[in-house]
């Protein structure tokens, strides 16, 4: 009987501690983070004339998956405007020990000679293999981008992080991405660096460089910090 009563109670118990274990996840979490950059790039180009600039983002989080959020930068284009804003909403989850992201953002510019806006659909997959952490995902924005308005562009990025043994606060991070574009010769942008978390603060420095035969794409080695919430 003792036997019969502790096997009940285990059974119990198996069935009610993962109930208690997801009451524990907050019902909507709030993070992001506020910092600096030494040149604010967005896929190997620059958007702040490869001057420093003040960076944001916040993010509302479901625990069902879904979130909402924005973030964007203080920036001095090409066009002359002042100000970015990426909106987004989303929805992601984990499945095999896979985690899969799939989001609509609103890609947003204001100042100069009036304001601009650009969707983009996302989706990407990772996979956290505990030497590496392997993302690879692709963007297509129907209406073009920033520095090409009106022409479609499809991207397809990998972003590598590796943590550096004996030294967990550190990561090597790096990305490898092509832009195919409408009517345009194709882009390739790299990047490759350091990144080091102290406490919430993290410090990073990554060389950044793209294929494409303007100033806005001389490499650059691109100092940041940020405090995340």
């Amino acid at each position: 009987m003792m036997m019969k009563a502790i096997l009940a109670g285990a059974a119990v118990f198996a069935i009610i501690e993962p109930v208690y274990a997801q009451e524990d996840v907050p019902e909507i979490e709030i993070t992001g983070y506020v910092g600096g950059v030494s040149d604010y790039r967005d896929r190997g180009l620059s958007l702040s004339d490869q001057d420093p600039t003040l960076v944001a983002a916040v993010t509302l989080n479901h625990k069902s998956g879904f979130y909402i959020g924005t973030q964007g930068a203080l920036i001095d284009d090409q066009f002359d405007r002042d100000t970015q804003l990426e909106f987004y909403a989303g929805y992601k989850f984990e499945s095999n020990g896979f985690e899969y992201d799939v989001s609509a953002e609103l890609d947003s510019f204001f100042g100069g000679n009036g304001d601009e806006y650009f969707p983009e659909f996302k989706a990407s997959i990772a996979r956290d293999f505990g030497i590496a952490y392997l993302k690879s995902g692709l963007a297509y924005a129907p209406e073009g981008r920033w520095n090409t308005p009106g022409i479609d562009s499809l991207y397809w990025s990998t972003n590598l992080e590796l943590p550096v043994p004996t030294l967990p606060a550190l990561t090597i991070i790096s990305r490898l991405g092509y832009d195919i574009r409408q009517n345009r010769s194709d882009i390739w942008d790299w990047s490759a660096g350091l990144s080091a978390f102290v406490g919430d603060v993290e410090f990073s420095l990554v060389y950044e460089d793209s294929t494409l035969d303007q100033d806005i794409a001389d490499d650059a080695l691109v100092l940041g910090v940020r405090l995340f919430f």
